[in-house]
C-alpha cells in the first residue's frame, strides 16, 4: 500500500491521489526527482534549489504513425511550476489525478515527443 506520506505537502495533499488509484500508483524516487506512474502514464516531478516543483506529465507510449516508433507525447501543466506548500501540492496532485484519468489538451500543454 503506498501512503499518503508518498510526496511533499503530507497526508491531505496526495490523500485524494492515492484514493483515486491506490496500489495502481508506482512511486520511483531519486535524490530531487520522485516519478509517479500508473498504467504506463508517468508524472516526473523536480524539486529546484528554490522550492519549487517541475512536473512533466508523459502519456503512454504508442507507435507513432509516421515513423513506425514508439513515441510519447510529454506535457507540462504550469512552466512556472507548483510551489512545495500545501496548496501547491494538492494542486499538483489534483493535475496527476486528472491526467492519469486521461485528460490531455487543453488542461496541459505539448511540449514534446520522445
Amino acid at each position: 500500500m503506498i501512503s499518503a506520506h508518498a510526496g511533499p505537502g503530507g497526508p491531505d495533499s496526495f490523500g485524494p491521489l492515492i484514493a483515486a488509484f491506490g496500489d495502481r500508483l508506482v512511486i520511483r524516487r531519486e535524490p530531487g526527482r520522485v516519478e509517479w506512474s500508473l498504467d504506463g502514464a508517468v508524472v516526473s516531478v523536480d524539486v529546484d534549489a528554490a522550492g519549487r516543483a517541475a512536473a512533466q506529465f508523459v502519456a503512454p507510449s504508442s507507435t507513432d504513425l509516421v515513423s513506425r516508433r514508439p513515441s510519447s507525447a510529454v506535457y507540462v501543466r504550469d512552466r512556472s511550476g507548483y510551489a512545495l506548500t500545501a496548496a501547491g501540492c494538492s494542486h499538483m496532485a489534483d493535475d496527476m489525478i486528472a491526467f492519469f484519468s486521461g485528460t490531455r489538451e487543453p488542461r496541459f500543454t505539448f511540449v514534446a515527443a520522445r
